[in-house]
């Protein structure tokens, strides 16, 4: 009785409000970020044997390549790859306009065949609309992990490489850009290794470029790279990799009239890759196995050109030598080259390139180049370069006749801390350029004789965080070439700091930099009745501003600040005050 008066127990009412309060819908977070974070930093540390690179075997004498990292790229004044070529003294640009027109590079009167370009080690063929000459323009530099500028007298060999991915940490990278009317800029990359060798690599790079120069000149290019690889120790590897561009060019139009012609289609460059050899250490010997597809389908052209070969490389600590044969369905069926490089002591470098191409119509180019140098004490190096042999310029052209040249080069190079010098003098032979296709207003380069070239490239370091930095060439000999001004400079002041005493860790990058650049009166090339075209001589001041923190990038970049009319070629006129800005954010996790 006394229990039924006092109702249920305490434990009893306890339990039934326990049951009648609602269940904790949000369950006990079971992941320990702290430890994935650690794993994904060490992870980051870990890295992995990547792709050797093709075609830059062996020791090489000085002052014979420009060698541009990723970091260059970055911390380069360069929205194209054109700019990247403005690093050697006497590139000069035919920009047609800005950023997306064309820019092909003229080096020492060569006219459009003046480079030649490789991508990881395969020929970069022009082909489409333009079968002579490769613009540079068309180059996502957001997919290019290093680029390579070999000088020979008369001829400059650029090396493109694709992005390594070397961490089993993946990489991604996001790139948001914008500037004058509407222009937009998308990058995108993702990339992962894993302990078992396969590996994988893909990126976008979406440009859209309105018109800011002339009445029209619209541009825009989606660029893609895809790459997947099996690379289980340093001594093996297998890779396919293809690389698309998608430009879309409108014609220019200035006054009423279309001077640029246009360009739509899609480019596309396909690469399969086996090689075995060479064991950590980097000395031994290695075979590449190369096979790749480029086609073009647009603008009224479909071609398509397919190349496969052999290359055959040894490397010690003083020596190089490779030797490769390719066979190529169109306009050079087969192109055999030999290279030797030798250190024999640690003063003395010396090399060899030597090469054979058979084309349509019976004809041949056939060559030998020698390159030697020499460091002299009180930091001085001199080296020398000769090249001669028979050349078709333009394979593609069957009516375009083998050219015999021999041309030389010498250096004398002082370098130190707060200055530096390159004297640079140059003789080429005579020889007929070639035209560039995108230009149609102008559709010859006269003949250029026997030209003595003086190039002057010079720095001042004062401080460690400000640089001064100017180069000029001159040609003299039996007149001014067409395409290239009888004189031109281009200098850069750079103010670049990491303010160590206000951010000690090193994170913080800054870089503030003005450029110059200028060229006097000359010919620009030949109208259809061979008259001379002027090249009015010009001034165009260029700025950029650059943020780093971390990973993450701002920048500003801004051309033709002092508001110059006229352009480096007649009729294109380079936008006034014209600019790009954006940011890059890299991550490893």
């Amino acid at each position: 009785m006394l229990v039924t008066l006092l109702g249920p127990s305490l434990a009893a009412q306890q339990r039934a409000l326990r049951d009648t309060l609602p269940g904790d819908s949000i369950r006990t977070d079971t992941v320990d970020l702290t430890k994935r974070f650690l794993e994904a930093q060490a992870k980051g540390n870990v890295s992995t044997p990547v792709f050797p690179l093709v075609g830059v075997e062996g020791p090489q004498p000085p002052s014979s390549r420009v060698v541009i990292g990723r970091d260059s790229i970055e911390w380069h004044n360069a929205e194209t790859l054109g700019d990247l070529l403005m690093r050697v003294p006497g590139v000069y640009l035919w920009r047609g306009g800005f950023v997306g027109r064309p820019e092909n590079a003229n080096f020492q009167g060569r006219g459009a065949t003046a480079l030649e370009y490789y991508l990881d080690g395969l020929p970069y063929i022009p082909i489409g609309p333009d079968s002579v000459g490769v613009d540079p323009a068309l180059f996502a530099l957001s997919l290019l992990d290093q680029v390579v500028i070999e000088r020979w007298p008369g001829q400059l060999r650029v090396y493109l490489y694709t992005r390594r991915h070397d961490r089993i940490a993946p990489a991604s990278r996001i790139g948001l850009g914008s500037g004058n009317r509407k222009f937009a800029r998308y990058i995108g990359a993702l990339e992962k290794r894993f302990q078992s060798g396969i590996g994988f690599g893909m990126a976008a790079d979406f440009i859209s470029i309105p018109t800011v120069s002339g009445e029209s000149s619209d541009y825009s290019n989606s660029a893609f790279w895809l790459q997947a690889g099996y690379l289980p120790r340093a001594r093996f590897g297998v890779q396919y990799q293809l690389v698309v561009n998608n430009p879309r060019r409108d014609p220019y139009v200035s006054n009423g009239l279309s001077i640029g012609a246009p360009l739509d289609g899609q480019r596309s460059d396909m690469q399969l890759r086996a090689f075995y050899g060479r064991p950590e250490d980097g000395q031994g010997t290695r075979i590449d196995l190369l096979y790749g597809r480029t086609g073009w389908h647009g603008t009224g052209v479909d071609n398509q050109v397919n190349q496969g070969g052999a290359v055959f490389s040894y490397r010690s600590a003083t020596f190089g030598a490779t030797a490769s044969a390719f066979n190529r369905s169109r306009w050079t069926p087969f192109d055999i080259r030999a290279g030797l490089s030798w250190a024999p002591v640690s003063r003395l470098s010396l090399s060899a390139d030597a090469g054979y191409q058979t084309h349509d119509l019976d004809r041949r180019s056939e060559w030998v180049g020698l390159r030697a140098g020499l460091r002299l004490p009180g930091s001085l190096t001199l080296s020398g370069a000769a090249r001669t042999g028979s050349i078709v310029a333009a394979p593609a052209l069957v009516l375009t006749p083998a050219q015999k040249v021999t041309d030389l080069q010498g250096t004398l190079d002082w370098q130190s801390r707060p200055a530096g010098l390159e004297l640079g003098y140059a003789r080429t032979d005579a020889f007929q350029p070639l035209p560039y296709q995108p230009y149609p207003t102008i559709p010859s380069l006269a003949a250029l004789g026997r030209t003595d070239w003086v190039t002057v490239h010079a720095r001042i370091t004062p401080v460690s965080w400000i640089t001064l930095d100017s180069w000029y060439s001159d040609p003299r000999g039996t007149g001014s070439p067409d395409g290239q001004p009888p004189t031109h400079s281009l200098t850069t002041g750079t103010i670049r700091s990491k303010f160590w005493r206000t951010f000690p860790s090193g994170a913080f990058d800054f870089k503030a930099q003005i450029g110059m650049e200028a060229w006097s009166d000359g010919i620009s090339g030949r109208d259809s009745t061979g008259v001379p075209i002027a090249l009015p001589g010009r001034t165009f001041f260029r700025s950029l501003i650059e943020l780093q923190i971390l990973s993450f990038t701002i920048y500003w970049d801004r051309w033709n600040l002092a508001a110059q009319r006229g352009g480096y070629v007649p009729g294109f006129d380079l936008p006034t005050y014209a600019y790009t800005f954006g940011v890059r954010w890299e991550f490893r996790n």
